[in-house]
């Protein structure tokens, strides 16, 4: 009986094993389709041009940028002119606080579906995901961009609410932009000096208050 009870119980292991492999190749397959056409349309028509989003600006899993609402960061969106579902993410020379140079990197994304587990957390089905890979970064003002293995962007849009949420990994000493999940407000993009200011203020304050 007990030896019965453990043959099923390998059975049962082994079926579940290669039933997690199937589920996991179907995703994988799934991640390398394009998403609907009306989506994408719909993405072309807002997430386009300079936007203001809060990020957090994170090196070793330490969020940089101590404040909760992140730091005011501008970023361009520009969709290719020969493939719908690319579009390039660009973050030009970005530097805040005690940055000892600025940041510039960008990266070609491209358009695909959600895999089964991300629907499970992106709920609804107006949500496209992007993801690219081996951007071009460049240190300094004016600095040559270089391409940078294995940096990577992967991210996630709604393209009825406007929320958005992505990671920039630069593939350099662990630093990673880190863009909560929040909506766009275009209208940013009128106050970003001040905006960036103001976190600045804030930051120095942040610090004094915490012996920092």
């Amino acid at each position: 009986m007990k030896k019965c009870i453990l043959q099923n119980m390998k059975y049962l292991f082994i079926f579940s094993f290669l039933f997690l492999i199937a589920s996991c190749q179907s995703d994988d397959n799934l991640e390398k389709k394009d998403t609907s056409e009306d989506l994408v349309a719909m993405a072309h028509q807002y997430l386009n041009g300079d936007i203001i989003l809060g990020t957090h600006a994170t090196m070793n899993g330490v969020n940089k940028t101590l404040l909760p609402q992140g730091c005011p960061t501008k970023f361009n969106f520009r969709w290719s002119e020969t493939d719908k579902n690319v579009l390039t993410i660009r973050l030009e020379d970005f530097t805040v606080g005690q940055m000892p140079f600025s940041i510039t990197y960008y990266c070609d994304v491209k358009i695909i579906q959600l895999n089964s587990w991300e629907k499970n957390e992106y709920k609804g089905d107006n949500w496209i995901k992007f993801v690219g890979e081996d951007g071009y970064l460049a240190l300094g003002k004016g600095g040559q961009p270089r391409p940078m293995k294995g940096s990577s962007v992967k991210g996630y849009y709604n393209v009825k609410t406007h929320e958005i949420n992505f990671i920039v990994d630069y593939n350099m000493m662990n630093v990673r932009s880190e863009c909560f999940l929040q909506p766009i407000d275009k209208a940013r993009i009128n106050n970003y000096e001040a905006e960036l200011k103001k976190y600045e203020a804030d930051l120095a304050a942040y610090k004094k208050e915490h012996g920092l």
